[in-house]
């Protein structure tokens, strides 16, 4: 039996294939683009074994045709687009069909097919402005979205939680922290891309980066983390609750400054300072500080702990880095927005 992975060649895609891969698990990996560099020879070295299937989510009958030709178990979807301000204005029209659409091509493609349990992967966006006015926040703080990213993820969730009760199919859905790690990069369906990537590939290249002169604070989880819990609750056989919030759990101290520190320390060429009147950032990321997301109902449900607080993240982070240098060729960044 299968787990089937939309976006799984995406940033937390390939983090969660390989944990499925590692706990020896069939996997189906979905997306339309390739995997990144140095991600395909890291999949195949795993215990499971893998198949990759490149179909969009908007493609039902193929959809169809995929969750027909394996045994599908599980199905985690991520499979999103990731929008930025001007790509909002652009073209809002792609950004509903992939978020909204998509996910109910997978919804009825999972139930036609008796898939047991589907994991709607959403983002701590669909908050909105709670996450701004709240230092903690709940599963059951009120929902404000702005961004069309948040509406469109915030109706996905809804869609998927409604139709689980109209079909009477097992579906849960997570809400992501900041999540940080391997493999984010540029693959046309992302524009917010992550201040910690953004200063590595600075590290490697050996360039300077020139920083906000405020940290701000976020609910920053490393990736293998959030696959951690993704993996859990796609298999945990007893669920409260049909919403739970992923992320470390923890506020970060002075996360930006520690993760220059760390860059250093393996890339020498590797510069760093704080803006000036002479000096404009080069690094970017949004200047309001963002509520910690409560993780106690993950905890109490599935029994999962966060193994990478920053000083372990960041460790982990940078051994990744040291074994998948091909992956920094083609790593671009996208647009900056919230």
């Amino acid at each position: 039996m299968a787990v089937l992975v939309t976006g799984g060649a995406g940033f937390v895609g390939v983090s969660l294939v390989e944990a499925l891969l590692d706990a020896a698990h069939e996997v189906v990996l979905v997306d339309t683009v390739d995997v990144p560099a140095g991600a395909d020879r890291s999949l195949r070295q795993r215990r499971g074994a893998l198949k990759i299937e490149k179909v969009s989510v908007l493609d039902r009958e193929s959809l169809a045709t995929i969750f027909g030709r394996y045994a599908i178990e599980r199905v985690v979807h991520a499979a999103a687009i990731t929008s930025g301000a001007s790509r909002e204005a652009r073209d809002p029209a792609r950004i509903v069909d992939v978020n909204l659409q998509g996910t109910l091509n997978v919804l009825e493609a999972a139930r036609e097919h008796d898939v047991r349990r589907i994991v709607y992967v959403g983002s701590g966006a669909a908050y909105g402005e709670s996450l701004y006015r709240f230092p903690v926040v709940y599963e059951e703080t009120p929902s404000v979205p702005t961004s069309l990213y948040s509406i469109t993820k915030h109706a996905a969730e809804r869609t998927c939680m409604r139709l689980a009760d109209l079909w009477s199919v097992d579906a849960v859905c997570v809400r992501l922290g900041t999540v940080i790690g391997p493999w984010e990069r540029d693959t046309g369906a992302r524009d917010n891309f992550g201040t910690h990537s953004q200063l590595a590939r600075l590290a490697v290249r050996g360039e300077a980066a020139i920083l906000t002169a405020r940290e701000v604070q976020r609910d920053w989880v490393y990736a293998k983390d959030v696959a951690h819990a993704l993996s859990e609750l796609a298999f945990a056989t007893r669920l409260q609750h049909r919403l739970y919030n992923v992320s470390s759990g923890a506020a970060w101290q002075q996360p930006i400054a520690g993760w220059c520190a760390a860059l250093k320390s393996s890339y020498p060429a590797f510069r760093y300072a704080t803006e000036d009147a002479q000096r404009k950032a080069n690094i970017w990321y949004t200047d309001r500080d963002r509520g910690c997301m409560d993780i106690g109902r993950l905890m109490r449900d599935t029994g999962f702990r966060p193994r990478h607080l920053m000083a372990e993240a960041y460790s982990d982070y940078l051994a990744w880095m040291k074994r998948t240098p091909e992956f920094f060729e083609q790593m671009s960044g996208g647009e900056r927005s919230a």
